[in-house]
């Protein structure tokens, strides 16, 4: 009875296991966290995070279209020198709108990047903060001090400030890029960052 209770637990272990390398099959998109099961004490959740107040990070093409009106373009990227895409391998296309990037694949659209100086009225909420072209570098310093630790000391020397934030409490490789003025007075652009 020993020995086959030693066998059941030895074969439930492996089976275990096995299961975990299944699940944590890595992929380039935030949803779904890298094996590192570490937990980021400074985020901005991107399921929070809306544009305007009213448009979700991953939303319908058709439903932004009537809030934001006809893209300026609509853009099929030379996949070549494509090296990563929140759309992992799909077709996709670039969708521009006044100072918007987003993906689009059928009517599934990710933001991909945010340029404040091309439109002045883009702003972002969260539960945390609320962020425009008026936020500064000290705002976000507050918020997220660990982040703002990682950037050089050199400010008045650079040409832009750039800051770097999580964008999921379980630790991720995707990231909340944050452009700044050099003088840290004026955000300049959001970007959601995919590393390759």
């Amino acid at each position: 009875m020993k020995y086959l209770f030693g066998i059941v637990v030895v074969l439930s272990l492996g089976c275990k296991q096995n299961a975990k390398r299944v699940s944590n099959k890595q992929t380039d998109s935030v949803v779904s966290a890298n094996n590192d099961t570490t937990l980021s004490s400074e985020y901005l959740d991107w399921y929070k995070v809306k544009l305007n107040g009213t448009i979700d990070m991953l939303s319908s093409f058709k439903t932004t279209s009537l809030i934001l009106g006809k893209p300026d373009s609509i853009v099929t990227p030379n996949y070549e020198d494509i090296a990563v895409s929140y759309f992992n391998g799909e077709k996709f296309k670039y969708v521009y709108y006044k100072g918007l990037q987003f993906e689009v694949v059928k009517d599934s659209l990710v933001f991909r990047e945010a340029d404040f100086s091309k439109d002045t009225a883009l702003y972002f909420t969260s539960d945390k903060i609320r962020l425009s072209r008026h936020t500064k570098f000290d705002d976000l310093k507050r918020l997220f001090p660990k982040a703002a630790s990682r950037v050089p000391s050199d400010e008045g020397k650079l040409k832009y400030i750039l800051m770097d934030v999580d964008v999921a409490k379980l630790s991720m490789e995707d990231k909340w890029m944050f452009w700044f003025s050099s003088d840290g007075n004026e955000l300049l652009k959001i970007e959601y960052f995919i590393p390759d």
